[in-house]
């Protein structure tokens, strides 16, 4: 990859976190509400997403400390575990942004260096180096918008 692939690649994963403002919009019922038992709400996705940004963090930075250090994966016990519903939902986005900004500028110094060689074990999916990962965590906010929209259109039904 190149540098300019990933100044845009950065760029494209600090945009990202503005990708739920316009929830704040929606009405509480709307933003608490689940089209099946086992979806998840509105709030859920976007604490979801805040809790892969911290974690996220945390992996990139140690790909770059220490390579190739294994890491762990969560999974949706957390959700339920940790009442997502209950969360203050102006506050989670604010978090997922300052995150996000946090990490895009400090990737964009080592924007000439070989991603490649930066890269974290994770227990179910294995080596991911840091352009992988960036993909992924710039996709995994793309999966979790598409099932808001989801719901939205799920409740005016």
């Amino acid at each position: 990859m190149t540098r300019n692939e990933k100044i845009n690649l950065i760029e494209r994963f600090e945009k990202l976190s503005f990708e739920f403002d316009d929830v704040l919009e929606l009405s509480n019922e709307l933003i608490l509400y689940r089209p099946f038992a086992d979806a998840w709400s509105i709030k859920e996705q976007i604490v979801h997403c805040m809790e892969v940004d911290i974690a996220n963090f945390h992996r990139y930075r140690r790909a770059i400390a220490q390579p190739d250090t294994p890491i762990l994966s969560f999974d949706q016990v957390w959700t339920m575990n940790l009442d997502y519903q209950s969360s203050d939902l102006k506050l989670t986005m604010d978090l997922i942004k300052m995150v996000r900004a946090y990490m895009a500028c400090h990737l964009k110094t080592i924007a000439d260096c070989d991603w490649t060689k930066y890269a974290y074990i994770h227990d179910k999916k294995g080596r991911i180096n840091l352009e992988e990962a960036l993909c992924q965590y710039s996709d995994h906010v793309d999966f979790h918008r598409k099932l808001i929209n989801r719901n939205i259109e799920l409740f005016d039904k």
